[in-house]
C-alpha cells in the first residue's frame, strides 16, 4: 500500500492501485524502455548490453532484456506487464538456456550493436572494455554457463511464485521483482518496485555472538595465496612502523583503517583490465563526503609522487566512491612485489596521514 501525504492540509491519503493496461503503457515501448534506462528498477545496477534478441540458430524466439550484473554475471531479464501468466519462470530458463554459451567476446559484440544505435562506442576493443570496468569482481575472467533470470511483472501467478522458489532450490538464481503503478493527481503515476523472491537478507539485523570464520580448509587455492601474502605485508608493515595494523583477510584485498570511519588505506590485486597492485587511499562514503575529501587530497599527489616515485592518481570510483592510488603493472607475488608494497603503503601513509588529521571539521 503506497500513501501520500499533503503538508498544508496535513492530510495522509491512500493512493489508488491501476494498472498499466488502463494508462496505455505497454510492455515493450515503455516498461522495457524504463528498466533499460534505470536499472533500479530490478533492485541493482546492471548494464544492458543487448533488447529484444533474437539471434539464436535454431530459433527465432526473442528475449527481452540482456544484461552484465557487477559481480560479472549474464542476466537475462523478462518483463510482463499486468500479469505474469502463468508460465514466464519456465520461459527464462529457456532463455537463460539459449544464452548460456555466450563468452564475453561474443557480449561484447552485443553491446557495440547495442551501442551502435546510440552512436556511443565504435569498436569491439571498447565494448569489451567498457564491460570490463563496469564489473566490480576482481577475480572475474570469463562469464559461467550459469546465468542470472530477473522477473519483472505487476503481478505473479501462484504456479510462477511456487516454481521459482522450487527452482531455486536447485541453484538456478531467479529474482522476481513486483512493479506496480499507483494514481497521483494531475494526471501522473507512481510506482512501487519490491523484490518479492529472494526474500531480502535479515543477517545485517540479526546480533550473533563473534566467531571465527574460513579455517584454512575451508579456503579455496587463491583464498589462501591472498591470506598468506598478504600477512606476510601486514608482518613487515608492522615491523617497519608499529602504529601501522593491517587486517589480513582471504581476498584480493587487505585493509588499514585509519581513525575515520570509511577511510582506510589498502592493497588490492586487480586482474583487469591489467595485472596490478594497487596501493591506495579509499574513501567508501556517501557521493558528496567522498567527493569533498577527494577534493581536499587531490592536491597532494605531486607529493604522493615525489615521495614514491610513481605516478599517483585521484579519481572517483563506482558510484559514490573515492579513492587515490598508485600501482605496479604486476599481481605475480614475489618477494620483490612485497618489498615494493609495504615501501610504498609506508610512504602514502606517511604523506596522507597527516592530511586526514587536518581535516576532522569536515569528516
Amino acid at each position: 500500500m503506497i500513501f501520500s501525504y499533503d503538508l498544508g492540509s496535513k492530510k495522509l491519503e491512500t493512493l489508488k492501485q491501476t494498472s498499466f493496461a488502463e494508462n496505455g503503457i505497454f510492455e515493450r515501448q515503455d516498461i522495457e524502455k524504463w528498466v533499460e534506462n534505470c536499472t533500479d528498477i530490478l533492485g541493482e545496477e546492471i548494464l544492458i548490453v543487448a533488447t529484444e534478441h533474437d539471434k539464436f540458430d535454431k530459433t527465432n524466439e526473442r528475449l527481452d532484456l540482456i544484461g552484465i550484473d557487477k559481480q560479472g554475471k549474464l542476466v537475462v531479464i523478462e518483463l510482463k506487464r499486468d500479469q505474469s501468466g502463468k508460465d514466464v519462470e519456465l520461459q527464462a530458463v529457456k532463455y537463460a538456456a539459449y544464452c548460456s554459451t555466450l563468452k564475453l567476446e561474443n557480449v561484447a559484440q552485443l553491446y557495440l550493436e547495442y551501442c551502435s544505435k546510440m552512436d556511443r562506442i565504435k569498436t569491439i576493443d571498447e565494448a569489451r572494455e567498457f564491460i570490463i570496468n563496469f564489473i566490480e569482481n576482481d577475480d572475474f575472467e570469463q562469464l559461467d554457463e550459469k546465468p542470472r533470470i530477473i522477473l519483472l511483472s505487476k503481478e505473479y501467478r501462484p504456479e510462477v511464485i511456487s516454481t521459482v522458489i522450487w527452482l531455486r532450490k536447485f541453484g538456478i538464481d531467479i529474482k522476481c521483482v513486483e512493479f506496480k503503478p499507483y494514481n497521483l493527481e494531475n494526471n501522473k503515476l507512481c510506482f512501487a518496485s519490491t523484490i518479492l523472491i529472494p526474500i531480502p537478507n535479515t543477517d545485517e539485523y540479526r546480533i550473533n555472538p563473534k566467531v571465527t570464520t574460513n579455517s584454512p580448509a575451508d579456503l579455496t587455492v587463491s583464498q589462501k595465496r591472498y591470506l598468506d601474502f598478504y600477512k606476510d605485508l601486514a608482518k613487515r608493515i608492522n615491523k617497519l612502523d608499529p602504529t601501522i595494523e593491517a587486517n589480513p583477510e582471504p581476498k584480493n584485498y587487505c585493509q588499514i583503517p585509519t581513525e575515520f570511519g570509511s577511510i582506510h588505506f589498502e592493497w588490492i590485486i586487480h586482474k583487469r583490465p591489467q595485472d596490478s597492485l594497487e596501493v591506495a587511499l579509499h574513501i567508501e562514503r556517501n557521493l558528496e563526503s567522498s567527493r569533498k575529501i577527494l577534493n581536499n587530497l587531490s592536491k597532494y599527489t605531486a607529493e604522493i609522487e615525489e615521495k614514491t616515485g610513481c605516478k599517483a592518481k585521484a579519481e572517483m570510483w563506482g558510484k559514490r566512491w573515492a579513492r587515490i592510488y598508485i600501482e605496479k603493472p604486476e599481481n605475480e607475488m614475489t618477494e620483490e612485489l612485497k618489498i615494493w608494497a609495504v615501501q610504498k603503503m609506508k610512504q602514502l601513509i606517511d604523506v596522507l596521514q597527516p592530511k586526514l588529521s587536518l581535516m576532522k571539521e569536515i569528516m
